[in-house]
């Protein structure tokens, strides 16, 4: 059996990550370089959307990763994270250029993009009071830990419609926030 390509590839884009080893590789990568704590169903999205690596192959790399010491569980109330250890940063810092810099580049930007959102996400508030005179004020809130980034009220004519408001902000808070910078033409 040929062990140049041993990991299952389905769905993996030509260029993607076609050995097991590869693809510990770059996840202890994607791990160094954000140097933030990554859920396997947020390292999972990151490399499917790419299709960098396939699902199966992303999961066995992670358990073999978590056994061998190179990274670590974290368990918090909503998810298991991942963090790298001091010898998954050691196996990321010597092997990093044996991937290529394209797959290292794909890779990092998609994890920072899902990192914001996340971060972003997490960071909302809505509220929707009923006015006296008719409709509901809905405001949105992004805000950064005790720093408010954006914060506006918009007029709802009724509560399907300002429920409509908070699920679609909810569901993609860093649209609104990039459409208000976008068109101030900053």
């Amino acid at each position: 059996m040929d062990t140049q390509y041993d990991a299952f590839s389905e769905g993996v884009i030509l260029g993607g990550m076609r050995t097991k080893n590869d693809v510990r590789i770059l996840l202890c990568y994607i791990l160094k370089s954000l140097n933030a704590p990554f859920s396997k169903a947020m390292l999972n999205e990151v490399l499917q959307t790419t299709a960098l690596a396939n699902f199966f192959e992303v999961n066995d790399a992670l358990a073999a990763l978590t056994d061998g010491g190179f990274v670590s569980l974290l368990s918090r109330e909503d998810d298991d994270y991942y963090t790298l250890t001091d010898s998954g940063r050691v196996i990321a810092e010597r092997l990093e250029t044996d991937l290529p810099r394209q797959v290292r580049e794909t890779a990092v930007a998609a994890a920072m993009e899902l990192l914001s959102r996340q971060r972003v996400r997490y960071g909302t508030e809505t509220k929707i009071v009923k006015l006296e005179q008719g409709g509901y004020h809905v405001t949105l809130m992004i805000k950064d830990q005790d720093t408010v980034m954006l914060q506006t009220v918009l007029f709802a004519a009724d509560s399907l419609q300002a429920n409509a408001i908070t699920e679609a902000f909810s569901a993609d808070p860093h649209r609104l926030y990039s459409g208000v910078i976008d068109s101030l033409d900053l």
